[in-house]
């Protein structure tokens, strides 16, 4: 799964990876390789973190269907 960002919202990350980077290490980092290791981060992480992010989802979904099925059993 690739995930593509929205222009605004890669160039936004382009930043926050400079800052970073410079604070970090003391050393300046290019738009060419900013723009590379936000493109491998995104290959990378991009889907184990939407995975877990889905898993998140169902628990919650299956926590308030538990509380919605306990209103609605009689007592």
């Amino acid at each position: 799964m690739d995930m593509e960002l929205k222009p605004a919202q890669k160039e936004a990350l382009r930043i926050k990876l400079i800052a970073l980077y410079l604070d970090t290490f003391d050393e300046s980092l290019s738009d060419f390789k900013a723009d590379q290791l936000l493109d491998a981060f995104l290959k990378e992480l991009a889907p184990s973190i939407y995975n877990a992010a889905l898993l998140d989802m169902k628990q919650f979904m299956n926590d308030r269907m538990e509380d919605l099925e306990a209103l609605c059993s009689p007592p």
